[in-house]
């Protein structure tokens, strides 16, 4: 018998925990490792604390990073794309990510539903911008924006189309909606543990200006955020000052 395995015995030394990872498995772990290193041990903790606290029952925890980015980051309109506003009625035979309840809520608060076409006329996706205050019904609080910026309600684009330039051309749509408004920047909450959309932000430029803390029990809510310490609130929804850029 020669020397060495052989055999069976071969086929598991191959098997064996030792062996080198697949191309997969190898960039499965660089995307975890760039996720933890985008995100931070903070971030971590945070998503670690909010799935412990959704395991006791009525205790709700999330943590969302402030994120603003300014308009003259955001990229250009490339060819063949058009945005415009949309109004409530071009909507009513649609499909996007919000519900006509929803729709309805954010048309009735002053946002614009800003839309992406193709050349051919076809939706191919939304955002949703607001100006002056923005009550998100997530956190249960009212965020008061500084002069110059408008709240992003978040980007939504047709599934087939995220793989092409459409997202680029919505965020250029954003930057020419704020120019002909005179605001400079945008903000948006992001959840600590959302790694790609953080990534996505950095790229445009966004720094974060602030975070916010809720701890829910039952009815009772704790809010931390912006300039307040942290409050106890049931029905009355705290306010929310965003600095100025």
């Amino acid at each position: 018998m020669p020397r060495g395995l052989s055999g069976p015995f071969r086929l598991l030394s191959k098997l064996s925990p030792t062996h080198r990872p697949s191309g997969v498995e190898a960039a499965g772990r660089l995307r975890e490792q760039a996720s933890s290193t985008i995100i931070g041990r903070s971030g971590r903790l945070s998503y670690l604390f909010g799935r412990l606290c959704g395991r006791l029952p009525g205790i709700v925890y999330v943590r969302h990073l402030l994120v603003a980015v300014p308009a003259e980051s955001l990229p250009l309109m490339p060819r063949g794309y058009v945005a415009r506003p949309l109004r409530p009625e071009e909507l009513s035979d649609r499909r996007i990510d919000a519900c006509a309840r929803v729709q309805a809520q954010r048309f009735a608060a002053g946002m614009t539903c800003l839309g992406l076409f193709d050349r051919h006329g076809a939706l191919l996706g939304v955002t949703w911008l607001g100006r002056d205050v923005h009550d998100e019904t997530l956190f249960r609080v009212r965020f008061c924006l500084p002069s110059g910026a408008a709240w992003d309600g978040g980007l939504w684009i047709e599934e087939e189309r995220r793989m092409s330039r459409a997202f680029t051309a919505l965020w250029a749509g954003v930057r020419c909606w704020l120019e002909a408004e005179g605001l400079h920047r945008t903000i948006s909450s992001i959840a600590d543990y959302n790694a790609a959309s953080l990534a996505a932000h950095r790229r445009l430029g966004a720094s974060v200006i602030g975070q916010i803390v809720i701890l829910r029990a039952g009815a009772w809510q704790c809010t931390l955020g912006g300039r307040i310490l942290p409050r106890w609130s049931r029905w009355r929804w705290p306010e929310i000052f965003l600095p100025a850029g």
